[in-house]
């Protein structure tokens, strides 16, 4: 894809050349003449389809895993989600050993340690993660879904920014299964600490289990918050995190 460095802002399309402009700055795009009849009467193409086959599955699969948080998304917007998502499961399927090219998934993928190791520490909004902003592990339960720190201390634990004067953590317990398209979260209470220097168990327990458990993710979102005159505001949308902090399949 080509990037257009000159000062004309250009939207829209003209003449098959489509103008956008994103994070990545302004990008131009040119229709391929290549269309899906063309890929299915041609072998040479055989390779590509079955890569695209693929794609299609993971990116369910992605779709999945976002609609199972989609309101803490709605709350913070994500950096770049949904392609940094997918570049993981993209590599994720690729651990799939059973299955032959063009069928492989991510549910297959995730039967390995390294396939797990892969989504372990992955951040939905994508600026930093949990174990960058907490020196100490949660110790999990995943029968329960209940996660603790001990003696959590919120101004020794926290790397918090400096204008935020509270802290927001809550867990999530999510449960998904690819193959019958179905997503469950169960989401514990906000924890709202000031951000002091008082030490006390942190205990966060989700409210049920998530009705499906294929494949279970747990999740920690923490976002930092500046309260002033009563009234509530986040702090730094760059400094906030949901991120996967254990998975059991």
């Amino acid at each position: 894809m080509a990037k257009n460095q000159g000062i004309v802002r250009l939207r829209g399309s003209i003449d098959g050349v489509t103008y956008t402009e994103g994070v990545n700055g302004k990008l131009s795009r040119s229709r391929t003449s290549l269309n899906k009849a063309k890929m299915d009467a041609n072998p040479k193409f055989h390779r590509l389809r079955l890569m695209q086959e693929e794609l299609a599955s993971y990116s369910r699969y992605g779709a999945l895993m976002r609609s199972g948080v989609r309101g803490e998304l709605a709350r913070i917007k994500p950096f770049r989600g949904v392609q940094r998502l997918n570049k993981h499961l993209n590599a994720l399927k690729n651990e799939d050993t059973v299955n032959r090219m063009g069928q492989r998934t991510v549910s297959e993928g995730l039967r390995s340690a390294r396939g797990v190791n892969m989504l372990m520490d992955f951040d939905f909004y994508g600026k930093t993660k949990v174990s960058s902003l907490i020196e100490k592990k949660f110790s999990i339960d995943l029968a329960t879904g209940e996660a603790q720190i001990l003696g959590f201390n919120p101004f020794l634990d926290l790397i918090a920014p400096v204008t935020a004067t509270h802290v927001s953590i809550k867990s999530l317990f999510m449960g998904l299964d690819f193959r019958e398209g179905l997503v469950s979260t169960t989401r514990s209470p906000e924890v709202y600490l000031p951000i002091a220097d008082v030490r006390a168990d942190l205990i966060l327990q989700p409210d049920g289990l998530p009705a499906t458990t294929a494949a279970i993710y747990y999740l920690v979102q923490i976002i930092f918050i500046t309260e002033m005159n009563g009234f509530r505001e986040i702090d730094s949308m760059d400094s906030a995190a949901l991120t996967i902090i254990e998975i059991q399949v």
